[in-house]
């Protein structure tokens, strides 16, 4: 009895501690723009922490961080992710800093934008 007991225990151990390693595998973690253009949007499950410089039309903005830019492209996004730059509305975006997750990397007329992701903060121009 006692080595059936610990037998059963042994196994939810072992399934328990997969299940943990597996969750862990698939927690996001920021990235940089540099590592996202070299993976070249293969990321996984990530984020990234991006400072609007510049707006260039209603949809795309140019983005950047300590490692470099990309645009953004908020065209294609569901309506919890859409970000209208240049609205008379809502004002400038220019300073905000976006959080991002899972950003599709998307050649377009010679320049990499970022497009398809989900918004998760947004934090004004202090």
């Amino acid at each position: 009895m006692k080595k059936t007991i610990a037998l059963a225990l042994s196994i939810v151990l072992v399934l328990v501690s997969l299940s943990c390693v597996a969750l862990a595998e698939e927690a996001p973690k920021f990235v940089t723009i540099q590592e996202w253009l070299d993976a070249k949007g293969e990321c996984g499950n990530c984020m990234l922490v991006l400072k609007v410089i510049e707006e260039l039309n209603p949809t795309v903005a140019l983005v950047a961080d300590e490692t470099g830019s990309v645009n953004l492209f908020s065209g294609i996004n569901e309506e919890s992710s859409f970000v209208e730059f240049m609205s008379q509305e809502t004002g400038s975006k220019v300073g905000y800093i976006l959080v991002v997750a899972n950003p599709k990397y998307n050649p377009y007329e010679g320049n990499i934008e970022m497009a398809a992701w989900t918004l998760l903060r947004i934090i004004p121009n202090i």
